[in-house]
């Protein structure tokens, strides 16, 4: 909230009133000895009171001159003036000591860190004061320029071999020849032939499989027909066109298959056997297991792995919004519930910080030293004056009003004493 004008005015004037206090009480005791000089023989008041004045001037010059000597030459004497200039380097040692090694040391400092709750402060600025969005913030943004910069190409070349290897140990003949022994059990070779059969029936009624067979029935009557006119007339008298021998044989194999879905049949126990026989077979046949691993090695080489990896790092690792930030958010969220909920992983983490800030400042201690050094040298002898006098003003200026009133009370109190001794000792 700005200031009103007439505040920052009269904060000025009575900053100026505070400098000068000092010289205005000063100077109003050299007035008030001048004014009272003539009455000074004229009695026991005119005396006390010029005595007083002359008292009070006299302490607070000696007090000016002692306060200016700290900083300056008063009057321009030299002979043990200007304290703090001449003594700079003492004094701006006895300052670093005192800041470093007392006021700073490593003990003082850590019995103020000890006193502290490293784990409920981490714990409050993550869940109140709004530290788990910006700490989402800045790791979102390292993972992602990490992302940007990532080689995909580069890191897809180096990692292939080790994936190329790992899928040419993937025993996946295995797996594939552990499928006709699951397929040979009774509950699934029962389902499988009558897929098979259903399968069979829907391709054998589908228009492309009954051109097919007319067209063969037509080859084969050609055939049979060819050079024999009495067969061409047998077949005729029978009404035997193509289209009926295809119906016919539709209607055999359909019979047929009805059979074997009855499940009641000799045919369909004969075939349900021979499958559940080739089944088994197959999955312990190791010629077909060596020739199933022969083929996936040759295939693997054959992969352009290193160039598909390349290319889904980079559809996955660098999108626009890729989804592994949702997960590591899902992440970094689970952690920082797990650390507010658990009390020992509050502890562990407290004496951790605490141990690790104790060891940093031990070891780096001169940094402080060097710190208030480096500060301390960028005065020169004005700025330092002007600094250290600036803060002490008002004290210096206690001190001089201080001398001048206590010189004037005891100037009253000596002239009080002469004056009773003189009247007393006639």
């Amino acid at each position: 909230m700005s200031q009103h004008p007439i505040h920052t005015v009269w904060g000025v004037v009575w900053d100026m009133q505070k400098k000068y206090k000092a010289a205005t009480a000063l100077g109003a005791s050299i007035t008030g000895f001048i004014l009272s000089y003539a009455y000074a023989d004229t009695g026991f008041a005119g005396g006390i009171i010029n005595s007083g004045f002359l008292a009070a001037t006299i302490g607070g010059l000696a007090d000016w001159f002692a306060v200016t000597a700290i900083f300056r030459k008063p009057l321009g004497i030299s002979y043990h003036t200007q304290i703090l200039t001449h003594n700079r380097e003492r004094i701006m040692n006895s300052i670093v000591d005192f800041a470093s090694k007392d006021l700073l040391s490593t003990q003082n400092i850590m019995e103020i860190v000890r006193q502290q709750n490293m784990a409920q402060m981490l714990v409050d600025y993550l869940s109140i004061r709004g530290g788990r969005e910006r700490l989402k913030t800045v790791i979102d943004q390292l993972l992602l320029q990490a992302a940007r910069e990532m080689d995909t190409q580069a890191i897809a070349v180096r990692i292939s071999p080790a994936v190329k290897g790992s899928l040419k140990s993937f025993p996946i003949e295995k797996l594939l020849l552990q499928l006709p022994e699951i397929l040979a059990e009774e509950r699934y070779s029962t389902r499988v032939i009558e897929t098979i059969l259903s399968v069979g029936r829907s391709v054998l009624m589908s228009t492309e499989a009954q051109e097919i067979l007319l067209f063969h029935i037509s080859v084969l009557r050609q055939r049979y027909e060819e050079n024999s006119p009495g067969r061409s007339l047998a077949l005729q008298l029978l009404d035997l066109s193509d289209e009926r021998m295809r119906n016919e044989v539709n209607k055999k194999v359909c019979a047929y298959l009805d059979d074997l879905q009855s499940h009641e049949t000799e045919s369909y126990a004969k075939i349900k056997a021979d499958m559940e026989t080739l089944l088994l077979k197959c999955s312990r046949d190791a010629s077909l297991e060596a020739l199933l691993h022969t083929w996936k090695c040759e295939h693997i080489e054959q992969m352009n792995i290193a160039g598909d990896l390349a290319s889904w790092l980079e559809r996955v690792i660098k999108a626009e919004n890729p989804a592994w930030l949702k997960a590591a958010h899902r992440f970094f969220d689970a952690k920082i519930d797990a650390f507010a909920a658990k009390e020992g992983m509050q502890k562990r983490y407290d004496v951790f910080v605490k141990s690790y800030i104790e060891k940093e400042i031990h070891v780096h201690h001169d940094i402080i030293t060097n710190l208030i050094r480096e500060r301390l040298d960028e005065f020169s002898d004005e700025k330092l004056v002007a600094f250290v006098e600036t803060r002490i003003a008002d004290d210096l200026q206690m001190i001089r009003i201080n001398g001048s009133l206590i010189g004037s009370f005891v100037g009253m109190l000596l002239f009080a004493v002469v004056f009773c001794a003189e009247r007393a000792w006639g």
